[in-house]
C-alpha cells in the first residue's frame, strides 16, 4: 500500500531542497502515510540474537532498534534523563511492546538502500561503518577505541528486536519517510535532524561518539 504512494513523497523531495522544515510540507495525504508507519507495528520483526542477515532482502527498507527495558543503552539515557528535562519527556513517548512478556523500546530508526547489507553492519560490523554501533560503543563502552570490545556491542544487540518494512525499488520513499520520522522525534538514539531531543544529549552523544 504504502509504496503506491511514492509519487507523492517524491514530489514532495523535490520541494524539500529548498526547505528547512520537513513539517512544513506534509500533506494530510503524506501525514497519514508517516504516521502508519511510525505508529503501526512493521510487519518484519525479529530476534537479533536468533537471525541471520539472510532474513533480510537486499532492497530499500526502513527499520527500527527495539532495546529491552534492562539494556545497558536505556540505563545510559535514563540516568541523562534525571539532568535533562526534554529527554525525559521524550522517553515517556518512546514507543514500546511486550513480547513474550518482555517490554522492548524502540529507540533508533533508520534506513537503507539495501536492507540486508546495513543490517549486516549493524549486527557484524564495526563503529567505522554503523552509526548505531558507534553510538552505542562510545555510550556504554568508553572512549578509547579497542577493536576487541566490538563484541560488547554485538552482545547488545543480539538482546534486541529488529523490526522493518520494505519498499522494493522506492529509494527516494524510504529517504523522505526516514527524515519526516525523525524529525516528528521519538528516537533517542537518532540525534542527526531530531527536534525532540536537547541540545545538551546531542552534544553528550555526539562527544561520546569522539572515539580515542
Amino acid at each position: 500500500m504504502l509504496p503506491r504512494q511514492a509519487g507523492l513523497i517524491i514530489h514532495l523531495i523535490t520541494k524539500m531542497k529548498n526547505q528547512t522544515s520537513y513539517k512544513q510540507l506534509l500533506t494530510e495525504q503524506c501525514s497519514n502515510i508517516v504516521r502508519h508507519v511510525i505508529n503501526e507495528m512493521l510487519p518484519n520483526r525479529f530476534h537479533v540474537g536468533s537471525a541471520k542477515p539472510s532474513v533480510v532482502p537486499h532492497e530499500a527498507i526502513l527499520y527500527r532498534w527495539w532495546f529491552p527495558e534492562n539494556s545497558p543503552v536505556l540505563k545510559i539515557i535514563r540516568d541523562f534523563a534525571k539532568q535533562d528535562e526534554k529527554l525525559a519527556v521524550l522517553l515517556k513517548q518512546v514507543d514500546k511492546c511486550v513480547i513474550d512478556g518482555k517490554t522492548y523500546c524502540a529507540l533508533y530508526f533508520g534506513k537503507s538502500n539495501n536492507g540486508r547489507h546495513r543490517y549486516s553492519q549493524h549486527t557484524t560490523g564495526n563503529v567505522h561503518i554503523s552509526t548505531i554501533r558507534h553510538t552505542i560503543y562510545g555510550l556504554c563502552i568508553g572512549e578509547k577505541y579497542d577493536k576487541a570490545k566490538e563484541e560488547q556491542v554485538s552482545e547488545i544487540l543480539r538482546q534486541c528486536y529488529y523490526e522493518w518494512i520494505s519498499f522494493a525499488d522506492e529509494p527516494l520513499l524510504v529517504e523522505c519517510i526516514e527524515g519526516i520520522c525523525i524529525a516528528l522525534g521519538k528516537y533517542p538514539l537518532n540525534v542527526d535532524g531530531n527536534s525532540a531531543i536537547s541540545d545538551k544529549w546531542r552534544e553528550h552523544v555526539m562527544n561520546k561518539r569522539k572515539l580515542k
